[in-house]
């Protein structure tokens, strides 16, 4: 196995294992709803006190905030294309709003939640343009880009110009941002920006 091959192995395991750890917090705070730290602990065979180190600082910004992940941008595009004529500016203002609620994510936890692997919209181009964005946000925030998103099967053979307007062109293949063209997904960035 070449190094790379190994590299990539390992940075997926990785990520695979933070992404686990992850939901195990979810899950141990979400089942504090319905049960007292004592009991869980009880049910475990753990101590109380290692339950409360455990969860002792868990914040998170999905609690007081309906920010996206990338799997509802997915569903609410797949949503969207569903339609007999899908609004494409509307698609896009999705896409700018996902990426301005990345933004504001102040836990790295939340940043993984959010960049977990979406389904699929129904859409390869739309495919490609979500991969775009999680590697351009986790990129931009110093984050490892997520390997799903480094897969064939979101990078198009063929150029896509996001726009109706076929004069815009040229200024989009200039313009793309690069994690949005090294997938042939081409459009003017100013698109992706939430006013």
């Amino acid at each position: 196995m070449s190094i790379v091959k190994q590299a990539r192995s390992v940075r997926q395991y990785w990520q695979a294992e933070q992404l686990a750890n992850d939901d195990a917090l979810f899950a141990l705070r979400e089942t504090l709803t319905s049960h007292s730290q004592r009991s869980l602990a009880k049910h475990l065979g753990v101590s109380q006190s290692a339950i409360a180190q455990r969860l002792r600082g868990f914040t998170s910004d999905y609690d007081t905030n309906p920010y996206f992940t990338l799997r509802s941008l997915a569903e609410v595009l797949a949503q969207e294309l569903r339609e007999e004529r899908p609004d494409l500016s509307a698609c896009l203002r999705l896409v700018a709003q996902a990426m301005s609620d990345f933004r504001r994510l102040r836990y790295a936890r939340d940043r993984r939640t959010f960049l977990r692997q979406p389904p699929t919209t129904g859409d390869g181009r739309w495919d490609a343009l979500v991969a775009a964005v999680a590697a351009r946000e986790a990129r931009l925030s110093g984050m490892d880009i997520p390997v799903w998103s480094e897969k064939a099967e979101v990078f198009l053979d063929q150029a896509w110009f996001v726009t109706q307007s076929p004069g815009l062109r040229a200024l989009a293949f200039v313009e793309s941002p690069a994690d949005f063209a090294l997938r042939n997904v081409y459009l003017d960035p100013a698109e992706l920006e939430s006013v």
